[in-house]
């Protein structure tokens, strides 16, 4: 992805929440220092193109930008070619994620009163009923559609895929480190010096080491008998997440020499105080 007649790559990238986008933030701001955007003006750029194309306009010298809103499909901007940069996470993991983030938040909304006055369950069956929010009822398919909250539906799920088809590559959660060298690799060409070695951001317990696949079981377990709703609820994100597993392993396996770069960035990530 060279650019070409001109145009001026823009990394954008949409922060999902609770994906690992703090980290990436983090990661950005650092390689791009005031070329870096992280834009927090939700209410002007949900479902916007075109604010986002002005604002990128009024905003020649940014290179990259971070939203938690960012709409899908990108706009046309005149002089610029904007790269998608997306990570995803497996869904029924992610749960537990949103879930002890709002037991945190130090703010006043239904999601915060919920997530604090009980148990995992009893959060998660609120969430699960209509009117309030999809932010656990196929969500990374909603917000990539750029048709949020929309209905959850096959629609959705078609524009979503088709995102993902258009991305340089795919990011994951649960494969952080391999993503940040597939990230690096597919933007060479347009940003030589890029480097996205981290410090992990926004993290719950960093003692915590166990694989995804264990994580995921625990919360599976922890669901109880409210699991085959969440399932059925977050079918369209399964299947996405599934296609994303996919791409990322056939991607990986096909890089070169990929077990020297991710020594390397283990070597940078280390002189950051990544342990």
């Amino acid at each position: 992805m060279t650019a070409t007649n001109g145009t001026k790559p823009v990394l954008s990238h949409a922060h999902l929440f609770k994906n690992a986008g703090t980290t990436l933030d983090w990661s950005l701001e650092r390689s791009f220092g005031d070329r870096f955007c992280d834009h927090r003006d939700d209410a002007n750029m949900r479902g916007n193109p075109g604010y986002l194309a002005d604002f990128l306009q009024s905003n020649p010298q940014l290179q990259a930008l971070s939203s938690h809103w960012l709409p899908f499909p990108l706009p046309d901007v005149a002089g610029q070619r904007l790269i998608p940069l997306v990570i995803l996470r497996n869904p029924i993991e992610r749960i537990l994620s949103v879930y002890e983030f709002e037991r945190r938040q130090d703010v006043d909304h239904p999601g915060t009163r919920k997530a604090r006055d009980g148990d995992l369950q009893s959060y998660v069956s609120w969430r699960l009923e209509k009117g309030t929010g999809p932010v656990v009822r196929n969500y990374q398919v909603r917000m990539l559609s750029g048709m949020y909250p929309g209905y959850g539906d096959g629609t959705q799920f078609d524009r979503a895929v088709a995102l993902l088809d258009d991305l340089p590559a795919i990011g994951m959660v649960d494969r952080y480190r391999e993503s940040v060298v597939m990230f690096e690799q597919a933007l060479k060409q347009d940003f030589p010096e890029l480097d996205l070695s981290f410090r992990r951001q926004n993290v719950r317990d960093s003692s915590d080491q166990r694989s995804s696949d264990e994580r995921r079981a625990a919360v599976e377990d922890e669901l109880g008998p409210l699991l085959q709703s969440v399932r059925d609820a977050n079918s369209l994100d399964i299947a996405l997440y599934e296609l994303a597993c996919r791409r990322f392993e056939s991607d990986w396996q096909g890089l070169k020499e990929s077990d020297v770069l991710l020594d390397e960035l283990d070597a940078r990530c280390m002189k950051l105080g990544e342990s």
